[in-house]
């Protein structure tokens, strides 16, 4: 399962409430400035977020990183979790159907979102 989070700024939170396919409309590739630029206005950047996150994955034994790739691996179920951190999304690949990282990033607050891909 492939899947971004996002974090949606405080003013959107009421629409996305009500129409919740808005989020994967609304977040597009930044090709160009006007998508650049849409993104910058609707999405906050990932900065402080990213890093409680790492804090908390790095403490794990089944984490490592490689060439901006974080990894965390089960060896007993093998069950393997990628993840990308990028300005304003983190690219997550997860085995089945958990949610591991979108969960701790919700425990952080409520304008996370998930757009699968």
């Amino acid at each position: 399962m492939k899947y971004k989070i996002v974090y949606l700024k405080d003013k959107y939170v009421d629409m996305v409430d009500v129409y919740p396919q808005l989020v994967d409309l609304l977040y597009t590739h930044q090709n160009n400035t006007y998508e650049t630029k849409q993104v910058e206005l609707i999405f906050k950047p990932l900065g402080e977020e990213k890093e409680k996150l790492l804090k908390s994955i790095q403490q794990r034994d089944d984490y490592s990183y490689y060439h901006g790739i974080h990894l965390l691996y089960n060896h007993i179920t093998e069950d393997k979790v990628t993840l990308t951190m990028n300005e304003y999304d983190i690219d997550v690949e997860e085995n089945g159907q958990n949610h591991i990282i979108f969960d701790k990033m919700k425990a952080f607050s409520k304008n996370f979102y998930m757009i699968m891909t």
